[in-house]
């Protein structure tokens, strides 16, 4: 069975349940989506950055990742949230001090356990605030999705159509397959998705707002790609699991989006929700 095919069939059936969920005028469809995201992403993280550790050790990570981003989603008091961060940090601090294993690798391994709660658990966060923050909604949610996912179509059109023409590539230490001219269909697509948005379902939007969306968000979500793809190439792994049919893992397919929905989040609350 073809790649190509598998990415269909995914789309299929994930597609039409994502757009039921965004939907729902309750957030908990969303929170749904997120909650599967944050398992998936933080159980990929440990198992890609600390494959020799014990089950127990990933496991608590996951749990640690999941109870904090959900700490966020539901819970807006900033000094609940920031105890939920101490909280967090003192468990992993104490946790590798009991369980500490080769103590000449405890920085790296401490370090990795929590830079994985941050990255899988926290960054996708946002997505469910859009449903949560009032004057906001899931049409935000919706931006987020095709401004990504849009720019990942542009990006490889331009890459296989034009990357023989114009091989100049991106950032081969990183990601050898990358190319400039991929880079900029990905950045004419996000541009778009935002004209489409604002020309259907987002009419409040200003040219300046679908600029200034589209463009800082197709940067981020384009660094997003490259810093996973580090991460992988510095554990030495291809995919960063098999949750997906056609795509791989679950931060094989959110590694853009852990970066543009902050990003978006932040410019929408500041700037659109009157």
């Amino acid at each position: 069975m073809s790649n190509l095919f598998l990415r269909f069939l995914t789309a299929v059936v994930a597609v039409p349940l994502l757009i039921l969920a965004i939907a729902w005028q309750e957030p908990y469809g969303v929170w749904a989506w997120v909650l599967i995201a944050q398992v998936a992403g933080l159980r990929e993280w440990m198992n890609m950055t600390l494959p020799t550790d014990p089950k127990a050790t990933r496991f608590l990570g996951v749990l640690a990742g999941v109870a904090y981003g959900n700490l966020l989603c539901w819970v807006p008091d900033g000094h609940v949230q920031m105890f939920g961060l101490f909280a967090v940090t003192a468990l992993g601090l104490l946790y590798f001090l009991f369980a500490h294993g080769a103590i000449e690798t405890v920085a790296a391994r401490l370090s990795m356990w929590l830079a994985g709660i941050l990255y899988a658990g926290v960054l996708i966060v946002p997505l469910l605030m859009f449903k949560t923050t009032p004057k906001l909604g899931g049409c935000f949610i919706y931006l987020c999705l095709t401004s990504a996912w849009v720019s990942d179509t542009g990006a490889y059109f331009a890459g296989r159509f034009l990357g023989p023409y114009i091989p100049a590539k991106l950032w081969p230490a990183v990601s050898p397959k990358k190319t400039w001219i991929g880079s900029v269909g990905g950045l004419l697509g996000s541009l778009l998705a935002l004209v489409v948005a604002k020309l259907w379902y987002l009419p409040q939007l200003s040219w300046v707002d679908v600029v200034a969306i589209a463009v800082p968000a197709n940067i981020l979500g384009q660094l997003g790609d490259l810093i996973e793809s580090l991460i992988k190439r510095s554990v030495g792994v291809k995919d960063s699991g098999v949750l997906l049919p056609g795509h791989g893992g679950m931060l094989d397919r959110i590694d853009a989006l852990l970066l543009v929905v902050p990003y978006v989040y932040a410019y929408a609350y500041l700037f659109l929700r009157s």
